[in-house]
């Protein structure tokens, strides 16, 4: 697993504390975890800029509902 999918799965265990996170999580998106839904899927993005000390635009927030997307706007 790559750095950043650590940071990444690091953040999904932190946001979807409820539930089991698989180690593969490359294919993951938005419906896949029980928690993660729109509501979800926003606190997951938080943590993702919290985590990386980054900061998205706003639009971001509606258009990545993926890993894959994510990992291309990282």
């Amino acid at each position: 697993m790559s750095k950043v999918d650590k940071k990444i799965h690091q953040a999904l265990k932190k946001t979807f504390n409820k539930s089991k996170i698989p180690n593969k999580i490359s294919n993951l998106k938005i419906g896949d975890i029980k928690e993660w839904d729109s509501l979800g899927n926003f606190n997951f993005l938080l943590e993702i800029e919290r985590v990386f000390n980054c900061r998205f635009e706003s639009k971001i927030f509606n258009e990545v509902k993926s890993i894959k997307e994510l990992k291309k706007k990282l």
